[in-house]
């Protein structure tokens, strides 16, 4: 998703915490929700991946939560393939650059993780890069396409393209032991989600 940045920004929120990655900074801010696990580290090595030209004139990324959205926010609405959606309901979002502040990326971790958070499989690395990777690569996706690679088309599936190719390039870097797995189970991603999702439910 995209958008531009608004008055509010986590990144420059009480309370926030931060570490410099290349030149993008990682940044996390929660207010009453708490990860499951330490996703920091997660990102980082996702961050390390990406070649530094596509990262060009990227500020940040924050990982974050929905419970730090104002009410404005919460009521405001982004468009996503010429739909309009609550960006309280989004999983990630992409804010170009705006009025003299870089592009920045918002993570929303409570949403990568709703329904996910009791299951054991969790705690297993496939599965964190398998929820966590389309999601951040997606969202350089639509900063390459706006500031490096532009073109004509529908923005959501440029952003796809890219994000694909990142998680290649993301896996072949980080994750070599399990980059054939997940060429391979790429196509059956939406059904693996569907039956872990449900139980993951079973156990709530």
């Amino acid at each position: 998703m995209t958008t531009r940045p608004t008055d509010d920004r986590t990144g420059s929120s009480p309370g926030a915490e931060d570490g410099t990655f290349s030149q993008v900074k990682l940044v996390t801010y929660f207010h009453e929700y708490k990860p499951p696990f330490d996703v920091r580290p997660l990102l980082s090595r996702m961050l390390r991946s990406v070649p530094p030209e596509y990262l060009a004139g990227l500020g940040s990324v924050v990982l974050t939560s929905t419970d730090t959205l104002s009410r404005k926010r919460r009521r405001s609405k982004t468009r996503s393939r010429k739909h309009p959606l609550k960006e309280v309901q989004a999983r990630g979002l992409y804010h170009c650059a705006w009025a003299g502040e870089t592009a920045w990326i918002e993570i929303f971790v409570d949403r990568i993780l709703n329904g996910w958070e009791r299951g054991w499989w969790l705690k297993l690395p496939p599965v964190q890069d398998f929820l966590f990777a389309p999601v951040l690569f997606h969202e350089i996706g639509h900063h390459i396409h706006a500031t490096i690679r532009p073109e004509f088309r529908e923005r959501e599936d440029v952003a796809d393209r890219w994000g694909v190719k990142l998680e290649t390039i993301y896996y072949r870097k980080e994750r070599p032991y399990i980059r054939l797995l997940s060429m391979f189970a790429r196509p059956f991603r939406p059904a693996i989600k569907r039956i872990l999702a449900a139980d993951a439910a079973r156990h709530r």
